[in-house]
C-alpha cells in the first residue's frame, strides 16, 4: 500500500501523540500513583490505537488477518479502555460483560469477510459500528460522573470531544453503507483525499486525552475537598462540612417553610474511659457511637463529629416531636451497645440536646439552644435527653 507522504506524516503524528500520552498516563499510575487503576487503562488506550495504527500501516494488496482483523481489534479495544479508566476514575458500575461482548460479535462479523482491500468498505462499516458505541456509552459515563462532581455545564462541556467521535463514526458507518466508493476520503488513511480527516483526528486524539487528564483532576479535587470535609478519625462529616449543609437546610426552610432539628451527644464519662482505660479505648469508643448513630439514622439525616466527643444530627424535614424520636433512638443503641475491651465491657452513655428550627431563628441560635439542652441534660445527671428552650 502506498502512502501519500502527508499522509503519512500526519499518521506519524498520530503515533506519537498516543505514544506520548501512554507514557505520561503510566508515570501518573507508577510511580506517582495517581487514579493507578483509572490510569493504567488510559495507558493501554493509547497503547492500543497506536498497535491498531501502526498494523494498519503496513497493509498490503495481499490478505492478512494480522494487518486488518488486528489492527481494527487493537483500536476497538483501546476505546474500550478508556471507557473503563473512566468507570475505574468515577467508581462507576463497570461494563466489561456488555463491552467484552459487543467486540466479540463485531469481531465474528469480520472475521465473515476476507481481509483485503475489496471487504474495506464491511470491514469500516463493522468497526465505525463498535466505535460509535463505545463512545456513546463512554460519553453517557464522562457526562453522569462530571454533572455529579462539577454540575452540568462542566459536564457539557467536557464530554463535547466525545460526541464529535460519535458524530464521525456514525458519519463513517453510513458512508460505508450507502456510499462506498468514498472509502478514499472517508474510511482510508493512506491517500491525499484522506488528509482533513487525519487532521481532525490529530486534533481529536489530543482532545480526548486532554478531556481524560481533566477528569483526573475533577476526580482528585473532589477527592481533596471530601477529605477537607470528613473527620480523619471516624469519616463522618466535620464542623466545616456540617456548616454548609445545614446553611442548605436552613435555606430550604425559608423557602418552603419545612422545619427542620438539631440533635447535639455528648459522650458522657469520656476522659475517664481515656484515663482509665487508655486513648486507644477513648478512640474505638468514638468509632463504635459513630458506627451506632449512622445505622440508627435516615439516608437524608447528616451525622457530624462536631468536635471531641460530640457529635451533631441534622434532621432535615423534622418536626419537634420526630426529633424527640430519633433523640430517643440514638440514645438507647448508644446504651445497649457497650463496647468489648480485654474481657471487659465498657458501657456508653450520652446526654442528649435538640431544638427545632422556628421562625426568627438563625442557624447558629439553634445550634446554641441545643447546645444548651445538651449541657443541662449533663448538670441533671447526664445519660438523659433534653428540648431547648427556646427563646421565640
Amino acid at each position: 500500500m502506498e502512502f501519500d507522504p502527508q499522509a503519512l506524516l500526519l499518521i506519524k503524528f498520530i503515533c506519537l501523540l498516543t505514544g506520548t500520552a501512554a507514557i505520561a498516563w503510566g508515570l501518573i499510575a507508577q510511580p506517582l500513583k495517581i487514579a493507578t487503576l483509572a490510569s493504567m487503562r488510559f495507558s493501554l488506550a493509547n497503547i492500543c490505537v497506536l498497535l491498531g495504527i501502526t498494523l494498519n500501516t503496513q497493509r498490503t494488496e495481499s490478505d492478512s488477518y494480522f494487518y486488518w482483523f488486528c489492527a481494527d481489534i487493537a483500536i476497538l479495544l483501546g476505546f474500550i479502555m478508556l471507557r473503563w479508566g473512566t468507570q475505574y476514575l468515577f467508581r462507576l458500575q463497570h461494563s466489561a460483560r456488555f463491552d467484552l461482548t459487543t467486540l466479540a460479535i463485531t469481531a465474528v462479523l469480520m472475521l465473515m469477510v476476507p481481509p483485503n482491500f475489496h471487504s474495506e468498505p464491511v470491514l469500516a462499516m463493522l468497526f465505525s459500528a463498535n466505535a460509535a458505541l463505545s463512545f456513546v456509552m463512554l460519553t453517557r459515563d464522562n457526562y453522569y460522573a462530571i454533572r455529579r462532581e462539577t454540575g452540568n455545564k462542566v459536564a457539557i462541556a467536557m464530554v463535547m470531544p466525545l460526541i464529535a467521535m460519535v458524530i464521525i463514526f456514525a458519519i463513517r458507518f453510513f458512508i460505508a453503507l450507502f456510499a462506498p466508493h468514498e472509502t478514499q476520503t472517508f474510511i482510508a488513511i493512506h491517500t491525499v483525499e484522506a488528509i482533513p480527516m487525519l487532521w481532525f483526528y490529530v486534533f481529536l486524539a489530543l482532545l480526548i486525552n486532554i478531556v481524560m487528564i481533566g477528569n483526573a483532576m475533577t476526580r482528585l479535587v473532589s477527592k481533596i475537598r471530601v477529605l477537607a470535609e470528613k473527620d480523619q478519625l471516624t469519616g463522618l462529616w466535620n464542623r466545616r462540612a456540617m456548616q454548609k449543609r445545614l446553611s442548605h437546610i436552613h435555606q430550604r426552610w425559608q423557602k418552603k417553610a419545612e422545619p427542620y432539628s438539631v440533635i447535639l451527644l455528648d459522650l458522657d464519662h469520656f476522659k475517664h474511659i481515656n484515663d482509665h482505660y487508655g486513648h486507644d479505648v477513648g478512640d474505638i469508643a468514638l468509632l463504635s457511637a459513630a458506627r451506632l448513630f449512622s445505622s440508627a439514622l435516615r439516608e437524608h439525616d447528616v451525622l457530624c463529629r462536631h468536635g471531641g466527643e460530640e457529635f451533631l444530627v441534622l434532621l432535615p424535614a423534622t418536626s419537634s416531636q420526630a426529633a424527640r424520636v430519633v433523640a430517643d433512638k440514638l440514645h438507647r443503641i448508644l446504651r445497649e451497645n457497650p463496647i468489648n475491651w480485654q474481657d471487659k465491657k465498657v458501657q456508653l452513655c450520652a446526654s442528649v440536646g435538640y431544638a427545632t428550627i422556628y421562625q426568627g431563628c438563625q442557624p447558629d441560635k439553634l445550634l446554641i439552644e441545643a447546645d444548651h439542652a445538651m449541657y443541662r441534660a449533663k448538670s441533671e445527671g447526664r445519660d438523659r435527653i433534653c428540648q431547648a428552650l427556646t427563646t421565640q
